[in-house]
């Protein structure tokens, strides 16, 4: 699908407008790289030289997370962490040993680089190529993920059909493409809009088994009469008979997050199903409220929060925890609902947005989340208030020992989602450390991938090479130097940002080289739109 004329107005509209007209002139872009120009490094020994090391392990009974050290070298075989080599004045003892190569040969000099853990992306919605996001959509979006540190996602749900991914995901794993692993979730319902498929218990456990036929990892319960507590129980039960994980979207449903708990699923997605467990009774809706009007139903779920009793959501929340429920909260794809402006004109809209995503903002009854159809300033200071809420209870969660994780529920915004919903958590009072230990191990956790353990000697050597310390200053990992502002020249600050090499099981790539070829696409796409609808 081209975007429509409306994209390009709204483009053209904050190209022109004079603060941002000066961003763009005065900020230099590095040349774009074809798509597919670049390919990943491997190597029979891989030394990474003198990083700085934040491992995203910590205590196994709490959440307290480990602080950085270094310098040390990290040797790589065969896709895992072999050797950690400290480097610093006291174990060094004035050995001049460092200067060796250690038999490596591939070396990466991490001299005032962080390395951390390959992040993960545990709610994305894959979108298929040939349609809004073009011919390429695939690879931009890889792209976009592995460019930013991102080495693994979480489908719940892909537009671009479980045959198609599953194809995707072998590829992915024999590194035959340049992408992140893939882990696929089937949606239910489907087909989409029908209620009467998969709508009993009997007939959900026939589901779920052509889920694991059809190649599927896990299941992906949003609104349908997977909702309904008896038929999820039977969707979780032969989910786990099989070996697949169940998430849940619970919205405004029969099942709230105390129930799907209690029934085993293994993540609650959003926040859907926390407040609501905690209401003393019904959610306090206007007279004239309708769920399926979506503006009803995003304007009314920023006051939930504040309508949820603070004792029930301290059981909720302990609850969860001695469940071991993950939850993803997802903070990112709801930030416009508070400050929809600072959405519009965030600096990678113009660079690494394609433009359909633009285009996505544009209100639109008939497309989901476009629903800003009347947005008022009333709505964005209850939508404030009410992150103010769910933050102070996202670090409850996380302060008493609850599995937090990562989660967008975007795919064209890539792997800036992925960061900025880090830079939500600290918001929400997470230390740094702790954050990133939530965007790595955690993850790893909830998805039961043992061997995935962060930067740790037998650990699979999933990792991201950072140009700056994140620790600091989340900011410094967006890529083509965003985080840079007032650090670096506006002519040089490309070159200072922010993931400087992925790594994924042992296979080392450019990042920005990888951001370089999502530019390119961009632009072309750019072109293409302007073309085909009759522009110059």
């Amino acid at each position: 699908m081209i975007a429509p004329v409306r994209t390009l107005v709204l483009v053209a509209l904050l190209m022109s407008a004079a603060p941002l007209g000066t961003l763009a002139q005065d900020i230099t872009l590095p040349e774009p790289i074809p798509l597919g120009a670049t390919t990943g490094q491997r190597a029979q020994r891989l030394l990474i030289r003198n990083a700085t090391v934040v491992s995203g392990r910590g205590s196994p009974r709490s959440n307290r997370a480990m602080p950085p050290e270094g310098p040390i070298d990290i040797v790589i075989e065969n896709g895992r962490i072999v050797d950690m080599i400290l480097r610093d004045p006291v174990n060094m003892g004035g050995d001049d040993e460092g200067a060796a190569n250690l038999g490596a040969d591939l070396v990466l000099d991490a001299a005032g680089k962080y390395v951390i853990p390959g992040l993960v992306d545990m709610h994305v919605h894959i979108r298929p190529d040939g349609e809004e996001l073009g011919p390429r959509a695939l690879d931009y979006q890889y792209r976009l993920w592995m460019g930013h540190g991102v080495t693994a996602v979480r489908d719940a749900g892909t537009g671009a059909t479980l045959e198609t991914m599953t194809r995707q995901r072998a590829a992915a794993e024999t590194q035959g493409i340049v992408a992140p692993h893939l882990v696929l979730c089937q949606r239910w319902p489907l087909p989409l809009r029908r209620w009467d498929v998969g709508n009993t218990p009997e007939s959900a456990r026939a589901m779920v088994r052509s889920f694991r036929d059809q190649g599927a990892d896990c299941i992906k319960v949003s609104k349908s009469p997977g909702h309904y507590p008896d038929v999820l129980e039977a969707i979780v039960d032969e989910g786990l008979q099989l070996g697949m994980k169940t998430m849940v979207d619970l919205k405004v449903s029969e099942t709230d997050a105390v129930t799907a708990s209690a029934l085993g699923v293994a993540s609650i997605e959003h926040w859907y199903g926390v407040p609501d467990a905690a209401l003393t009774g019904s959610q306090d809706f206007p007279a004239d409220y309708n769920y399926w009007t979506e503006l009803d139903r995003f304007r009314w779920a920023g006051d939930l929060w504040r309508q949820a009793d603070p004792d029930r959501l301290s059981d909720v929340i302990d609850l969860l925890i001695r469940n071991g429920t993950n939850w993803d909260p997802t903070m990112v794809v709801y930030e416009d609902n508070r400050d929809l402006w600072r959405a519009l004109t965030l600096p990678w809209t113009r660079t690494l947005y394609h433009p359909a995503v633009i285009d996505g903002m544009w209100p639109d009854e008939a497309t989901h989340g476009a629903f800003k159809t009347e947005w008022k300033t009333s709505d964005e200071v209850m939508w404030r208030n009410n992150f103010d809420i769910w933050m102070r209870w996202v670090k409850e969660f996380h302060a008493r020992g609850g599995l937090l994780t990562v989660g967008t529920d975007t795919s064209p915004w890539g792997g800036m989602a992925v960061i900025r919903e880090m830079e939500l958590m600290q918001e929400a009072g997470l230390h740094p450390l702790d954050v990133i230990r939530v965007a790595t191990t955690n993850a790893y956790t909830t998805l039961g991938w043992d061997d995935h353990c962060g930067v740790r000697v037998g650990c699979v050597a999933d990792l991201a090479v950072v140009n700056g310390n994140p620790v600091d200053n989340f900011k410094v990992m967006y890529g083509l130097g965003y985080g840079f502002y007032g650090i670096a020249p506006t002519s040089e600050q490309w070159k200072w940002g922010g993931v400087q090499w992925t790594i994924r099981e042992g296979v080392v790539y450019d990042a920005q080289a990888l951001l370089r070829e999502a530019l390119w696409y961009v632009q072309q796409e750019k072109r293409r739109g302007v073309t085909e609808q009759g522009g110059e």
